[in-house]
């Protein structure tokens, strides 16, 4: 893809539109409050989960992306000067609330930016986003692949996320455990990702107000 289109997870200027993958520190170096260069594109979760990373935001520039469908963007080659249209379609990639993976066609082929993600085996959303991938791919092949492969080396060993939170459930005391371990797992992962993104007393103030859960589901 020419240079002066697009940015994933880059905050410098030049480019026309830019993509977000997730709001960990990490992925925003860069980014603030007074951003103003150009639109953002995201997730639907990332979008609602901007205003408590970002205060005072102009959220007229966010641009939601919802998972599974192709969005189409007029852009102009830097180059040329002529029009280039580059579709993209934002896929789960099951890491902390709202990240995704971005895939990218057009004139320049296929081009899969992976971000964060966390695709385990036996896992069913991971299952889906797969096939949701395959299926948006269908005879095509990725052409240029960017994997976010920062715990790739087989020394990093982490256990699947049931058996971490029944881990933490057993240092409960009085726990009671006739809830929906599932349930219990997806909240309870996503809880320690916001307070990992946004900082532990946020997300205590945030939950005691009701205002997450409202807010980010809704």
């Amino acid at each position: 893809m020419e240079k002066g289109l697009i940015s994933v997870d880059r905050w410098a200027e030049g480019s026309q539109a830019y993509f977000l993958t997730n709001l960990h520190t990490d992925h925003t170096q860069g980014l603030s409050s007074t951003w103003a260069m150009a639109p953002i594109f995201c997730s639907r979760v990332t979008a609602k989960l901007f205003p408590f990373k970002f205060p005072n935001f102009n959220l007229t520039l966010l641009r939601v992306l919802d998972l599974g469908s192709w969005h189409s963007l007029s852009l102009i080659s830097p180059s040329t000067g002529s029009k280039v249209t580059v579709q993209v379609m934002a896929i789960d990639a099951y890491h902390c609330p709202g990240a995704v993976m971005f895939l990218f066609r057009g004139e320049f082929g296929c081009m899969l930016n992976t971000g964060d993600f966390r695709w385990e085996k036996n896992c069913e959303r991971a299952k889906l986003a797969k096939e949701m991938l395959l299926n948006a791919l269908k005879d095509d092949a990725v052409d240029v692949l960017y994997l976010d492969n920062t715990y790739c080396n087989p020394t990093f060993q982490f256990p699947p996320r049931e058996v971490a939170v029944k881990q933490v459930l057993f240092k409960i005391p009085n726990r009671d455990f006739s809830f929906n371990i599932q349930f219990l797992s997806e909240m309870l992962w996503q809880l320690l990702d916001c307070a990992y993104t946004f900082g532990f007393w946020t997300i205590i103030n945030l939950l005691y107000r009701r205002e997450i859960i409202f807010k980010v589901y809704s």
